[in-house]
């Protein structure tokens, strides 16, 4: 991990920014400019009727007054010191453009297991809808979810094994991303996912009414609603202050979400997020991005899953939580290491602050040139 730190870092040190860029232009006109001035201003002293020495002393000062020393270094030591402070707090800027492009951001878009809630799922009720038991249920998910990275799989698998259950392995399993697992135990065919799972495999779900304040997920056996086990998950501490922050700095918020509309909602409200989308896939989220970023302007997303790899690549800015899956910090511009909400408006501060140095820098550097220059010429 520190090794990729190390590199991360150095390699957004190595890379230009396009405002390093436009430095690069400008120096490419200005050195030409300046030599012409000082060859002209030579020969002007002399015309006037100066000695040599007094004529070369003047081009030759104009010369040294603009040598693009400052304008060189304007860019390249605030990209330096931006991606040091980013470091110092944890937040990790893979390129140069990376950094300039936070400071652009209008829009936030976050995930929500993971990314707002700390994803540590705990079952809470189990709700039988046939003849199976409580235990039962919890056995047939389990055994659907052990190869699962997901939270909620993993607080499946921990709650049976916390009740010493005897966990099945599956004859055949599938996950459908965005949905669930379809899996063959000894009991037939199991489907153990969100309502649009069994809707997809024709299993009546009935009139079974979801708790927005937690996540459900459905068992069906052969076709049958076995039942359902309610999972809720906690929200970070930092969460509300986070997005309060985002709001003053003028950037908007949405969550995209697979969960439920209900757990999405009951989510958003209490942090205070401005939209909300819910029951999405991997390609729904990118799509809605798409659609914010035409709305509002420069979009970031905010994710940790495998399943927001494409939506973080798709992105103008795409931000991991340093304990997401590896596909997502390695899909990232940005890395949180320390996956607190908290980076994320602290990373466009410093973003915006490189960026208004940078310009300063710029703006300071012709300007005290093209002064001095007129002194000298």
């Amino acid at each position: 991990t520190l090794s990729q730190i190390i590199k991360m870092v150095s390699d957004a040190a190595a890379t230009k920014a396009p405002i390093a860029k436009i430095a690069d232009k400008v120096s490419g006109v200005f050195v030409p400019a300046v030599i012409t001035i000082a060859i002209i201003t030579t020969i002007g002293w002399l015309l006037a009727g100066e000695t040599m020495a007094f004529a070369l002393a003047r081009g030759i000062s104009v010369l040294v007054i603009s040598c693009p020393c400052a304008l060189g270094l304007a860019t390249p030591v605030a990209i330096m010191v931006g991606n040091g402070m980013g470091a110092k707090n944890g937040i990790l800027f893979k390129t140069a453009v990376s950094l300039e492009e936070t400071g652009k951001v209008e829009i936030v878009a976050l995930d929500k297991t993971g990314t707002i809630t700390k994803g540590n799922f705990v079952v809470q009720t189990i709700l039988p809808a046939g003849t199976a038991s409580e235990q039962e249920i919890l056995q047939i998910a389990a055994a659907c979810e052990t190869a699962s990275t997901h939270p909620i799989g993993v607080s499946i698998v921990s709650a049976a094994k916390d009740q010493n259950l005897v966990i099945e392995k599956p004859a055949e399993i599938e996950e459908i991303s965005g949905k669930g697992i379809h899996a063959r135990l000894s009991q037939g065919e199991v489907l153990c996912g969100n309502r649009k799972l069994l809707t997809e495999f024709n299993v009546d779900c009935g009139a079974y009414d979801e708790n927005g304040a937690v996540t459900t997920v459905y068992i069906s056996v052969n076709g049958k609603l076995a039942g359902t086990i309610q999972i809720a998950d906690t929200i970070k501490p930092e969460a509300k202050d986070a997005i309060r922050s985002l709001k003053s700095m003028g950037i908007r918020s949405a969550m995209l979400t697979g969960d439920g509309e209900a757990a999405a909602e009951a989510v958003a409200a209490e942090v205070g997020i401005d939209n909300v989308y819910a029951k999405l896939l991997p390609a729904d989220k990118l799509e809605i991005l798409q659609k914010l970023r035409a709305e509002n302007g420069s979009a970031m997303f905010v994710g940790d899953g495998i399943n927001d790899a494409p939506v973080l690549a798709g992105a103008d800015v795409g931000a991991a939580m340093g304990s997401g899956a590896d596909a997502a910090i390695e899909a990232a511009d940005v890395v949180f290491m320390t996956s607190s909400m908290d980076a994320i408006p602290e990373a466009i501060r410093i973003a915006r602050s490189t960026g208004a140095i940078s310009n300063q820098n710029v703006v300071f550097a012709l300007a005290v040139k093209a002064l001095v220059m007129i002194l000298g010429l």
